[in-house]
């Protein structure tokens, strides 16, 4: 059955074409640009976790020395401090 000439001048033109009845659609697809686009998001997504784990662990470590500091404690911080010498004599 051969389609009508009004059937033909009303179809969808994004229909997908069914095999074997005319040419494929063309695909205009800039898939090397959409790779790109994708990777930056990755990124950025990434981007956000990290900042979202160190601001989670400063917290943690704020809330931590705030319990050590409201206990009374004094040893809270390790303050680094250079090796002793010893009092060094001046030699003749």
């Amino acid at each position: 059955m051969r389609a009508k000439h009004s059937d033909i001048e009303h179809q969808d033109p994004g229909d997908a074409i069914r095999p074997g009845h005319g040419s494929a659609p063309i695909d205009d697809t800039d898939y090397e640009h959409r790779h790109f686009i994708n990777l930056l998001a990755i990124v950025f997504l990434l981007v956000i976790a990290g900042a979202i784990i160190w601001t989670v662990r400063a917290m943690d470590e704020n809330e931590h020395l705030q319990r050590c500091l409201n206990a009374g404690r004094r040893d809270c911080v390790k303050i680094d401090t250079p090796p002793s010498m010893g009092i060094r004599m001046p030699t003749r």
